[in-house]
């Protein structure tokens, strides 16, 4: 019960910052009971989409522990339902050959795998056992599934920047260096045209993880000040991601499911905010509250009604995504395993040569110091929740 209260009364405090009146206890309640009435097993959940849809997003903000098991967890759950493409950002077509050989060999080779995520890994700083294992759960399908069953394929989505378009000692963290970077476009418009190419055009039912950004089908973002600085397309004053191009293709073929974390906020009372404006999190923090993890619908009903007033976005929950999905309490969350080798004697020259931190650009930077950026990545990931009072 001491939980339960403290955990009420942080988003009480958070709606009052706001300016928002208190939570209606009846709205709540009602919200608790649909839940509960309507909530599902969260790989079944999404499996049982691709009945109605051609192509669906899995959307995230921050890597976590329990987020990337839930992702290993998701892939043989939509082969049984049909799906044989797997479309991953954190990969890019580059290392397309390096994947189909991973994933279609007699034994997994964990160096194949890190040196697919090695350059997108050093660009953001994500390189975890967790995402990495997402390849593994790939691999594993293909070797028990029947001879007579089609295998199951990553689809890399993004693409190698371009760093010898720019000097040595170019800050890749501003935003002008974008434009000499990206030479074969935004990558929000490439992702969505390798999504079209090799799956939709072929028929191929298709599950795409990637960042909450281009898991947006319908919704088109207001700019972020911090999240959307640099590496973003643009168009009328909104971003434009991947999702949204694929959208603009094939309609309500393509779905977006979003885990629950953190929107994000104007920056007057920080960078993200609750879904919501809490109403989520308190259901699941009630005495009576629904058990997790679940996913439930978000496009209709009391919960698709929602208002996210404090989000940058505002609007209502049904406008983010069709399906929402609870795995886990913020108090709970726990950063995603840092991987370990990625960087080192070997390739510590190249990994300088990729990183868009000056920092780590530098001729002194050192295996100590990629390790210690990953780390603090990780570490940030968990405190996420912690930054909205």
């Amino acid at each position: 019960m001491h939980g339960e209260d403290s955990v009420l009364e942080g988003i009480e405090h958070f709606r009052a910052r706001r300016r928002l009146p208190p939570l209606d206890t009846e709205l709540l309640v009602s919200l608790i009971d649909e839940i509960a009435l309507n909530g599902h097993e969260p790989a079944k959940y999404v499996a049982e989409l691709f009945a109605k849809h051609e192509i669906v997003f899995v959307g995230q903000r921050f890597p976590s522990r329990k987020a990337g098991l839930f992702l290993q967890e998701l892939i043989p759950a939509v082969y049984a339902a049909g799906v044989n493409r797997v479309g991953i950002e954190w990969a890019c077509v580059d290392d397309q050959t390096l994947l189909d050989e991973l994933v279609g060999a007699k034994d997994f080779d964990e160096g194949i795998a890190t040196s697919a995520i090695f350059r997108w890994g050093l660009r953001h700083h994500f390189a975890y056992v967790e995402y990495l294992d997402i390849l593994r759960s790939i691999w594993a399908v293909n070797r028990t599934r029947p001879s007579n069953e089609p295998s199951l394929r990553v689809i890399a989505l993004d693409y190698d920047i371009d760093v010898d378009a720019v000097t040595e000692t170019a800050d890749l963290l501003s935003p002008y260096a974008w434009s000499h970077l990206r030479p074969r476009g935004p990558a929000s418009k490439h992702m969505a045209e390798v999504l079209l190419r090799e799956c939709t055009e072929k028929g191929e039912k298709t599950i795409v993880f990637s960042q909450t950004e281009n898991a947006l089908t319908r919704l088109r973002r207001i700019p972020h000040f911090v999240v959307d600085e640099i590496d973003r397309e643009i168009i009328d004053g909104r971003v434009v991601g991947c999702g949204n191009h694929v959208y603009g293709a094939i309609a309500d073929q393509a779905a977006t499911v979003l885990l629950h974390q953190p929107l994000t906020a104007d920056g007057e009372h920080g960078s993200f905010t609750l879904p919501a404006d809490g109403y989520l999190d308190a259901a699941f923090a009630h005495t009576n509250g629904p058990a997790f993890p679940v996913a439930f619908d978000a496009s209709s009903g009391l919960i698709g009604r929602l208002p996210c007033a404090t989000s940058i976005d505002g609007g209502e929950v049904s406008q983010l995504a069709q399906g929402w999905i609870f795995l886990e309490a913020g108090s709970e969350v726990r950063g995603p395993t840092p991987l370990q080798g990625l960087v080192d004697e070997i390739n510590l020259r190249e990994a300088r040569r990729w990183s868009l931190d000056p920092y780590l650009r530098r001729s002194e930077a050192t295996v100590d110091d990629f390790v210690a950026a990953i780390n603090n990545s990780a570490a940030a990931a968990e405190l996420g929740w912690t930054q909205i009072v």
